[in-house]
C-alpha cells in the first residue's frame, strides 16, 4: 500500500513476495457462490465490541455499492447479493468459525467485508484462496495475495509513524507525550509514535504505556505533563480513552494541549463527544467527508449511503471500497471470471484509488501486500508517505494542512526525508499540469466505475 504517515511500513508476512511479483493463486476448482444470476458473498463483523465502535457499518458500505452496481446491471450479467453478515463478537475463535461457515457452509465466492478487532480467520482464508477484503485495522492482513485490506495489507505498528510528528511540525510545537494501553498493539503504535519524533528532533518528554482499558484519570502522569511542559499529546487508544486525557488535562488546567488520535474521525463521536474533542486531531487516509464536494467518488459514495438511510463512516467507507475492488477485479479478469482469477486480476492493479476516494495503493508492486523494497537504502518506485489530517473544533471536524482541492500532505519513503519542511513536501491529487515526484505511485491501472 501507499504508506501512510500515520502508520508507515510494517511486521513480517508470511508470504514472501520476491522482485516485485505478487504470487498468482491457482485455481483449486470450481466457481463457489456464482449462478447465472448472482454473484453471493458474505461478511464478518465485530459488531459486538468492548470499544462501541461502529463496525457493522461495513456491511452497509458493501451493500450500498452493490445497490449501485445491481442497477446499472451488475456485472457480466450477474448481481452482487450479500448473503450473510455474521457477527464474531470480538473473539478470535468465532472469528475463524465464521470464516468457516462462509467458505464451507454458505459456499461464498468472496469474503467481504471483514471488520473486526481480531482477524484469527486470515490464515484459513489465505490457504483457501478465497477473496477476501476488509477493513485493515489487523497484521494479519499481510497473510496471502488474495486478502486485500481497503488501504493495502500491510502495517507496520512499530515503525516511524510520521503523522503525529507532522502535526507538531505544522503547529510549530516542540515537546511531546505519548500515553497508550498496556496492550501489546498499543504499547507497539506507541513505540512507532515515538520513533517518529524521535527522527524529526521532537522532545519526547513522558511516555507512559502502562495505562489501563477504561482509566478515569492520568494519575501522577498529569504532574509530568505539567512540569515537562508537554505541548502534544499522541496516543494509541480507543476514543473514549483519549477523551478521558482531554478530561483529565483540562481538569489540571493544561487547556491548551493539542492531541493526535489514530481513530475516532466518526460523526458520531462528534455525536457522543461534541466539545470534548476539540483540540484532537486526526490523520486519515481517505478524502475527508467534508471535502466531499472535491471528490465525485466519495459524493456517489455518500449519496448511496444516504439511499439506504446508513450512517457515513470510515468502515461504512472501507465496505464500499472493498465492494469496489472486487467489482473491478471482477470486470478485469473477464466473464469467466474465477476466484483465482479475480484475485489475479487485483494484483495487477496499480495506483488504485476507488476512483479518487482514498491514497493510492500498488497492489502489482511488493507494497500492496508486504513492505516496499528498500535494499541498500534505495528509493522505489511508488513509495510515499501521505495523509489527510482533520481537527475537532466545536462539534465539527475540519479539514487541516492540506491545500484547496488538494486534502493529502505527502513525502517520499524508504527512506522518509531528513526533514519535514516545504521542500520535502508536495500535496494529492495532482493538480493539472502539475508533475508528481518519482517516488509518487502511479497512476491508476484498474478498470472505472460504471
Amino acid at each position: 500500500m501507499i504508506r501512510f504517515w500515520w502508520k508507515a511500513s510494517v511486521l513480517v508476512g508470511l508470504i514472501a513476495l520476491v522482485g516485485g511479483t505478487v504470487p498468482a493463486v491457482a485455481q483449486t476448482g470450481g466457481t463457489p457462490g456464482v449462478t447465472g444470476t448472482t454473484i453471493n458473498v458474505g461478511g464478518i463483523a465485530g459488531v459486538t465490541n468492548p470499544v462501541g465502535q461502529p463496525y457493522a457499518s461495513g456491511f452497509d458500505g458493501v451493500q450500498a455499492y452493490f445497490n449501485y452496481i445491481n442497477a446499472k446491471g451488475g456485472v457480466y450479467g450477474r448481481k452482487f447479493k450479500l448473503i450473510a453478515r455474521l457477527d464474531d463478537q470480538s473473539r478470535a475463535s468465532q472469528n475463524t468459525i465464521e470464516a468457516r461457515s462462509l467458505v464451507e457452509e454458505k459456499h461464498v465466492f468472496a469474503v467481504l467485508p471483514v471488520v473486526t478487532q481480531i482477524f484469527s480467520g486470515a490464515a484459513y482464508l489465505a490457504q483457501k484462496g478465497v477473496p477476501t477484503f476488509g477493513w485493515n485495522i489487523n497484521a494479519e492482513w499481510d497473510m496471502g495475495p488474495n486478502l486485500f485490506g481497503e488501504k493495502g495489507s500491510y502495517l507496520c505498528f512499530t515503525c516511524v509513524a510520521a503523522a503525529p510528528a507532522v502535526i507538531a511540525n505544522q503547529l510549530g510545537l516542540h515537546t511531546v507525550g505519548i500515553l497508550a494501553y498496556t496492550a501489546p498493539q498499543s504499547l507497539s503504535c506507541a513505540q512507532g509514535e515515538a520513533a517518529g519524533f524521535q527522527k524529526y528532533g521532537f522532545n519526547v518528554a513522558v511516555m507512559d504505556a502502562t495505562l489501563q482499558f477504561g482509566f478515569s484519570d492520568l494519575g501522577s502522569d498529569i504532574d509530568k505533563l505539567k512540569s515537562k511542559g508537554v505541548q502534544l499529546i499522541a496516543t494509541c487508544m480507543d476514543i473514549s480513552g483519549e477523551v478521558n486525557v482531554a478530561r483529565s488535562l483540562r481538569r489540571a488546567g493544561m487547556t491548551n494541549v493539542k492531541f493526535y488520535a489514530p481513530q475516532g474521525y466518526d460523526s458520531g463521536t462528534l455525536a457522543k463527544y461534541g466539545n470534548e474533542l476539540n483540540g484532537v486531531y486526526f490523520g486519515i487516509e481517505f478524502v475527508p467527508f467534508e471535502d466531499a464536494k472535491d471528490s465525485n467518488a466519495m459524493q456517489l459514495f455518500i449519496k448511496q449511503m444516504n439511499a439506504i438511510h446508513k450512517p457515513i463512516n470510515e468502515q461504512a467507507l472501507a465496505g464500499w471500497i472493498n465492494a469496489d475492488l472486487l467489482y473491478k477485479g471482477i470486470k478485469k479478469a473477464g466473464p469467466n471470471f474465477t476466484q483465482s482469477s479475480v484475485v489475479n486480476a487485483i494484483n495487477t492493479f496499480n495506483g488504485y484509488t476507488a476512483d479518487g476516494i482514498r491514497l493510492p495503493v500498488n497492489w502489482g508492486f511488493p507494497d500492496g501486500h508486504g513492505p516496499a523494497n528498500n535494499q541498500a537504502n534505495t528509493v522505489d518506485v511508488g513509495t510515499e508517505a501521505c495523509a489527510a489530517f482533520v481537527l475537532a473544533v466545536n462539534g465539527k471536524f475540519v479539514p487541516q494542512f492540506g491545500r484547496p482541492h488538494q486534502p493529502f500532505v505527502c513525502s517520499r519513503k524508504n527512506p522518509f526525508p531528513p526533514t519535514l519542511d516545504a521542500s520535502d513536501r508536495y500535496y494529492r491529487p495532482p493538480l493539472p499540469g502539475e508533475t508528481l515526484p518519482p517516488t509518487a505511485t502511479v497512476p491508476s491501472t484498474a478498470p472505472a466505475q460504471p
